[in-house]
């Protein structure tokens, strides 16, 4: 699974030094991680680690976590996706200039390198929230076919086969393989580069085999995408996408 968050959570709420962050506590966890993601600090603990280490220990990461905050905020503004006549939304590793005007019903359409979105005039929401609502439809369409064709080439490279697909609007992660061996792909993943969408692909795809993140199954994984770290490292800095 390809994902920004813990699954089984005890969370708790804490400050320390000005500084707002949650513990999540887990009784399989092992070890203390801290993970700064946009607009929150989680700390990962082990189910028996007390308030009084954690809160000491984060004050002493105070300066590694503001320079994350500061990276992240900086990779926001990169990855950004602005509606707006003319700005540019990203496609597959592409850009397509958006574009729109009013007509007789909703219609989007790409031509080229324009994505041109056609309003209805008969609509009385906001302009952009109804451009935002038509681009998302857009991405979705696309996305439904496209994640489907690649599943279906990387099953007949790698020889393993999930028992269904689902395209779903994760917040939180590009994808995801579950115990019966069914994977989930973010419609999102269609404005990401087309090697960030293979490697999620196989990374799910590898799970059939190995439910977990082994040095088995990286192995695998780099057996199919041998610059998978590159790749992974393309998909953390885009994780604005995930909120569009």
């Amino acid at each position: 699974m390809i994902a920004f968050a813990a699954n089984r959570q005890q969370i708790k709420l804490m400050t320390t030094e000005r500084l707002a962050y949650e513990i999540v506590r887990s009784k399989k966890r092992r070890t203390a991680a801290i993970k700064v993601e946009p607009g929150q600090v989680r700390v990962l603990v082990p189910h028996w680690v007390d308030d009084h280490w954690i809160d000491s220990w984060v004050a002493e990461k105070r300066h590694w976590i503001a320079q994350k905050q500061q990276s992240l905020a900086e990779q926001g503004q990169a990855f950004e996706i602005r509606i707006a006549q003319a700005s540019e939304i990203p496609f597959l590793g592409h850009t397509l200039v958006l574009e729109w005007q009013y007509g007789s019903r909703n219609h989007v359409a790409r031509v080229d390198d324009r994505l041109r979105v056609t309003l209805s005039r008969r609509g009385s929401r906001p302009e952009i929230e109804r451009v935002t609502d038509l681009v998302k439809g857009w991405y979705q369409q696309q996305a439904q076919s496209y994640l489907s064709e690649r599943l279906q080439h990387w099953q007949q490279i790698t020889g393993l086969v999930a028992s269904g697909l689902t395209v779903k609007s994760f917040r939180r992660r590009w994808g995801s393989c579950d115990s019966r061996g069914h994977v989930s792909l973010n419609w999102r993943l269609i404005m990401a580069p087309a090697d960030q969408v293979d490697y999620v692909i196989v990374h799910e795809l590898a799970h059939l085999k190995h439910f977990d993140h082994s040095k088995r199954f990286w192995a695998l994984v780099a057996t199919f995408v041998s610059q998978y770290n590159t790749l992974r490292r393309g998909l953390q800095c885009r994780y604005p996408l995930l909120y569009f």
